[in-house]
């Protein structure tokens, strides 16, 4: 998380570190959105405002952190190398001891000690006596440094949001930043793991490392929206203390957004707050929201009416997506035939559509279903019921009138003699109509593509493309009459990126003519050497409401989405995450 501050004061030349805001940390369980922050010495909040990824966020609550009631989760990483002194191991055990000591009662501790192994000797402790009895056993005296390893556990571990783990958390490291580069993940790999989390590591690095490893320490800090503190055995209990004091400081807003969507994607967030005195203060901070409340109500149809001679009017209870299609609606007259939609309407503010027919129906009740309308969420919840309306239409054209008794029926006209016609014409329309409507009925003719293996030993992406008929002419005034036409369309394409087992990426935008199917043997669309996959592991099919993922895995595990199997189809959202074998893939 980056964080970017900024003041509007009647003097900015003048401003000094204590007349900026701070975003401390944001809390992203859409569509929750809670706010640390840090206001000016002797500024009182009054009211704030919100954006996030271009959305104004409706306002809940301001208040000061410790009035909430909530605890701060502390994560404590101490490097345990040889090169640490003893004296600094001593200070680091102290000053931890000592907020063991003054934490309050939802307060809890976890303690990382990285050395050429990492433990943890205590998790999520609110047990003083326990939370001091690991720290005792934090000893230098291995001979290595897993730093990048026991950031990225730290960071894991932060990611916890389950019941009972306080919101309000940061991550403190202590190490003389001396061999940070060894372990198994790279710095490139924390740096980004630092960038995409909400919670800010703060770091202690003792003065008698060297300059440059002190820098590289400070810059991981910021990445995360945390700071470095360059410290000594004699101070560095004061600057824990400090921490502590600040990560329970500072104020909480929260607010709510219009939906649980995520995108997956890196988001500003800018805050804005109005103190007692009218000054505006304004911080921003970039960073990836990825969690989400599950929604699992389905929306409704909350209202219905005619709103014109040839109009209605269709109100939902909650923000929907597909409403601005014409396909996602069918309209019934009472015989059950489907009335032809011309426009459509979308007004997002007030949640309702105004669909226009394309010809006056017959006064009478009109069925209002709603097949290709989902909720604006990451389930993408159907809206399954539909609702009856009664409207004034057309008049019904009145049966023709019967002949009285008695009297005869009109003679009719006599019938002009049609002259003979080729017998060849006949064979030929025999031949041909039915072909047509074979092509007709089966609808799409779809031409080979797919993957191709190039010179570079690569498999590519064939052009694949997807024929309809668009129109067929019938005629029997000579025997070119049956014509066809063809129109050309580009298939839906799905943007994918690929991890492999070792942490290899790629990113792809493939075709989905129809379906994508996904596994280990060779006649998949995409095939790989993964032997914990599946022949035939899942599919993806192409829908009018997005990607829909079929599992066609019969290992235990299956086929994952977001950390669950599937047991049925399901829609596909960006920032969805698929796990198969040893595969991963991440919806762009």
């Amino acid at each position: 998380m980056a964080v970017a501050i900024a003041a509007s004061f009647v003097a900015p030349a003048l401003a000094t570190a204590a007349e900026t805001m701070s975003i401390d940390q944001v809390s992203v369980n859409k569509p929750e959105v809670a706010v640390y922050f840090t206001p000016p010495d002797g500024a009182q909040p009054e009211s704030a405002e919100a954006r996030l990824g271009g959305e104004t966020l409706t306002p809940v609550s301001l208040a000061p952190f410790a009035d909430s009631g909530e605890g701060v989760w502390l994560i404590f990483a101490v490097d345990c190398s040889g090169s640490m002194t003893a004296q600094q191991m001593n200070a680091i055990r102290t000053a931890i001891s000592k907020f063991a000591d003054d934490m309050g009662v939802a307060d809890r501790v976890t303690i990382i000690a990285f050395g050429k192994t990492l433990e943890i000797p205590v998790h999520l402790s609110g047990d003083a006596d326990a939370i001091k009895a690991a720290a005792a056993t934090l000893i230098a005296n291995q001979n290595g440094t897993l730093f990048n390893d026991a950031i990225v556990k730290g960071l894991e571990l932060g990611a916890d949001y389950s019941a009972g783990t306080p919101t309000r958390r940061a991550m403190l490291v202590f190490s003389d930043a001396e061999d940070y580069n060894v372990g198994g993940y790279t710095r490139a790999e924390v740096e980004q793991r630092l960038e995409s989390s909400d919670m800010a590591m703060f770091a202690y690095g003792f003065l008698n490392a060297s300059r440059a490893d002190l820098d590289a320490f400070g810059a991981l800090a910021r990445l995360s929206g945390g700071t470095i503190d360059v410290v000594t055995a004699a101070n560095v209990g004061d600057a824990v203390a400090a921490r502590a004091v600040a990560t329970k400081a500072g104020w909480i807003a929260r607010f709510t957004s219009k939906t649980n969507i995520v995108s997956g994607n890196r988001e500003t967030l800018t805050l804005t707050v109005t103190d007692s005195e009218g000054s505006t203060l304004t911080a921003e901070t970039t960073f990836t929201p990825s969690r989400w409340i599950p929604d699992n109500t389905p929306p409704t149809i909350a209202t219905a009416e005619q709103s014109g001679s040839s109009t209605i009017r269709i109100g939902f209870s909650e923000p929907v997506l597909g409403a601005d299609s014409a396909a996602s609606y069918r309209l019934e007259d009472t015989a059950g035939n489907l009335l032809p939609i011309s426009a459509v309407a979308y007004d997002d503010a007030s949640l309702t559509v105004t669909l226009t027919f394309a010809d006056i129906p017959l006064s009478g009740k009109i069925t209002i279903t709603c097949p290709g309308v989902t909720d604006a969420s990451m389930e993408k919840n159907p809206l399954s019921a539909s609702v009856s309306i009664d409207f004034s239409g057309a008049t019904p054209t009145p049966p023709p009138v019967s002949t009285p008794p008695g009297e005869p029926p009109a003679s009719p006209e006599p019938t002009p003699t049609a002259e003979p016609t080729d017998p060849t014409v006949f064979i030929i329309l025999a031949i041909i109509v039915p072909l047509i409507a074979i092509a007709i009925v089966f609808g799409v003719i779809k031409s080979n593509g797919g993957l191709e293996r190039g010179e570079d030993g690569k498999l590519h992406f064939g052009n694949t493309v997807q024929q309809r008929v668009q129109e067929v002419i019938v005629s029997t005034e000579s025997a070119d009459a049956v014509q066809y036409k063809f129109v050309t369309e580009k298939p839906p394409e799905i943007h994918l990126r690929i991890l492999d087992a070792a942490r290899n990426s790629k990113d792809i935008l493939i075709p989905v003519a129809g379906s994508l199917f996904v596994g280990r043997a060779e006649g998949n669309d995409l095939v790989f050497d993964d032997r914990r996959m599946s022949r035939q592991h899942f599919v993806i099919e192409a829908a009018p409401s997005g990607f829909i993922i079929t599992n066609l895995s019969e290992t235990s595990k299956g086929t994952v989405v977001n950390g669950v199997p599937i047991g049925t189809p399901r829609l596909l959202n960006a920032g969805d995450r698929i796990e198969a074998g040893d595969i991963t893939f991440f919806v762009l």
